[in-house]
């Protein structure tokens, strides 16, 4: 009501006590005759822009947008040039000036008559060399695939745009094949009067080559052999240029290399090739201190002593810390960088923990060996075995019983992967980490159980600055009932990175905790069954605040005893929003979840009297890093 009032107070000013700009400004920005591009495309050519709602809003300075006739009739031909580039040779383009209500407001029309477009009429592959390489070429699954798909094809328009991204794919192609002199290049001729073009591409692929001679320079700790197994390059094996940007790869992640780069110095063009690696090393030890907050770990801190060059064998050593009011851990990890070849390798942990969870306390200490084998730079599978001793100490709900404490060992083979199409710092695209576990392999095992579950997401750019996210968990104990089992193998739904508006465990079946005095408060059993989904929205508001964003979210989710009860109770949903804003460290994320429909139990109901409050439907989060 208040902006409604200042708003119309406003718009009641005489127009003389309103701030009028001392020059015309570019108010509003149209674009006419435009089929195959849309106004969004090339809008994103001009220098012309015009104020955003904020700014047209602030009537008190209107003076950000002049109009620039000079800069009007460049985008005219960045406009031209645009279509020209894309096969419109003859595009025309205009543009006129409108006057919207008072003088000072302008309203620029560009107005675009694409034409017909050139089209392909011809495409030939003309080679230099003939003989056993053409055939080879020619001949290949992969050469005949890029004829099928490349961007000039008989029937394509022909963009004079596209030519570094056919004569990429095609080198990049050949070279593949060993040719690491190769060249392509591309010649058009266009008939400008039929608006036809005839295309040839033209290989020079040069001598086919082999690695004769392996060049390291940079190292100090470790061997040239070593570097040399360690990017997977041999000497007499066939060039390859994705096998040298895998091997390059491979240094740069190898935890004892800073930076890494594989080049060809200047050489003949024979069969023979010489390579260039160049190095710089991390320090052989560092410390490693790191904090953060959060409603639930409260304030968590971590420090690591490490070693990454153990025994003068490039093996990385480990002694971690870690503390937080939910879990406190003491590790070692050992591990082995290279297996069978640079993509496999092998963890050794050691480790004790203890977990205070508002259902139970745990102490368990452990063996964990993990062989790791990383596919590429998107996939990463493990194996796992794990031997635990634990001890739990498990919360009674019976005031008269004292809490239990149990004693038993695990035995575990564990199996997991992990697939992220995004590499960057933003994720973008497909995420899914499935996982399966069976306890009781040598007899060591106090409980025989088969776990699996899996994670999905998804995160979908709708525009440059709004992110829609979504994520789908499921996950499920084979043929038991999660009674029959220790809590810290059953699965709890709820919290900061699950569905919010529920604090961490507390969705799904609960039991009352009470005393002499009465209730207390309900504890999560949790379930041998367990389903969740979130999908949230995400917007930068950079435009009116560097680094701030929002998001919206609805997450759902439940917990069941056992798969054959998945009737028995409905999926719980919560809907909310929160604040983000991208620092150094993370994201920082306040999220604000309200409950659908709550349980009874959620709201601290206990034999129709209400314990609660109005705040048990509102769950709180905060922390560094996104939900998901």
């Amino acid at each position: 009501m208040t902006i409604c009032l200042v708003l119309a107070a406003c718009a009641a000013l005489p127009s003389d006590a309103r701030a009028q700009p001392d020059r015309e400004q570019v108010w509003s920005l149209a674009i006419e005759g435009n089929e195959i591009y849309s106004d969004l495309v090339l809008k994103n050519q001009l220098a012309t822009v015009t104020p955003n709602l904020w700014e047209k809003l602030r009537f008190w300075n209107r003076g950000g947008h002049p109009l620039v006739e000079l800069d009007v009739r460049r985008d005219v031909i960045r406009l031209r040039n645009y279509y020209r580039r894309r096969g419109f040779i003859n595009v025309r383009v205009n543009h006129r000036v409108e006057t919207l209500g008072p003088e000072w407001k302008k309203r620029v029309v560009f107005t675009v008559d694409e034409q017909v477009p050139v089209t392909i009429r011809e495409v030939d592959y003309h080679f230099a060399s003939g003989g056993n390489d053409t055939f080879a070429i020619r001949e290949s699954r992969t050469f005949r695939e890029a004829v099928q798909r490349h961007a000039y094809r008989p029937g394509m328009r022909y963009e004079s745009i596209r030519e570094p991204e056919v004569i990429g794919r095609f080198n990049d192609l050949v070279k593949n094949m060993g040719y690491a002199f190769s060249q392509v290049s591309v010649e058009a001729r266009i008939d400008s009067a039929r608006l036809t073009a005839d295309v040839i591409l033209r290989f020079q692929p040069g001598p086919r080559t082999y690695y004769s001679d392996l060049r390291v320079e940079g190292n100090e700790t470790v061997s040239d052999a070593f570097v040399t197994r360690e990017a997977g390059l041999e000497e007499g094996e066939a060039y390859s240029l994705t096998g040298l940007q895998d091997a390059q790869q491979e240094l740069f992640n190898h935890h004892l290399f800073r930076f890494a780069t594989i080049s060809l110095p200047e050489q003949p063009q024979d069969s023979t090739l010489e390579l260039l690696v160049r190095l710089r090393e991390n320090p052989l030890r560092t410390v490693e201190v790191s904090a953060g907050f959060g409603n639930e770990e409260k304030l968590r801190g971590q420090l690591s002593w490490i070693h990454r060059n153990a025994f003068g064998e490039g093996h990385r050593f480990t002694a971690s810390a870690r503390a937080s009011f939910l879990e406190q851990t003491l590790g070692l990890d050992y591990l082995f960088p290279y297996v069978y070849n640079t993509k496999s390798s092998i963890v050794i942990s050691p480790f004790a923990q203890h977990l205070l969870e508002s259902g139970f306390e745990l102490f368990r200490a452990g063996l964990t060996n993990t062989f790791l084998y990383r596919y590429n730079q998107h996939t990463t599978g493990s194996a796992t075995y794990q031997f635990t001793r634990n001890l739990e100490l498990t919360k009674q709900f019976d005031a008269s019983l004292p809490d239990s404490t149990q004693e038993y060992d695990l035995s575990t083979f564990q199996v997991s992967a992990y697939y992220n199409e995004s590499l960057g710092r933003d994720q973008e695209g497909w995420f899914f980490q499935p996982y399966a576990e069976v306890s009781g392999p040598f007899g060591l095992a106090t409980y025989n159980f088969q776990k699996i579950s899996f994670d999905l997401r998804r995160f979908t750019r709708l525009t440059s600055s709004t992110m829609l996210a979504t994520r789908v968990q499921v996950g499920a104990l084979r043929d038991l009932a999660a009674d029959s089992l220790p809590n810290n193998i059953r699965f709890f739904q709820g919290g900061t990175n699950s569905v919010r508006g529920w604090n961490r465990q507390q969705l799904g079946p609960k039991r009352a905790r009470t005393d002499s005095t009465g209730f207390l408060r309900y504890i999560p059993t949790g379930g041998g069954a367990m389903m969740g989904f979130n999908i949230e929205i995400r917007q930068d508001l950079d435009a009116l605040i560097r680094n701030l964003g929002v998001a919206a979210f609805l997450d759902g989710g439940q917990v069941w005893n056992t798969l054959r009860r998945l009737d028995s109770r409905p999926l719980q949903l919560g809907v909310g929003g929160g604040l983000r804003y991208r620092s150094p460290l993370g994201p920082l994320r306040v999220d604000i979840g309200y409950k659908l429909n709550p349980t009874d139990e959620d709201l601290n109901r206990y034999r129709g009297v209400d314990y609660g409050s109005a705040w048990d439907r509102i769950g709180i989060h905060f922390s560094i890093g996104q939900a998901f």
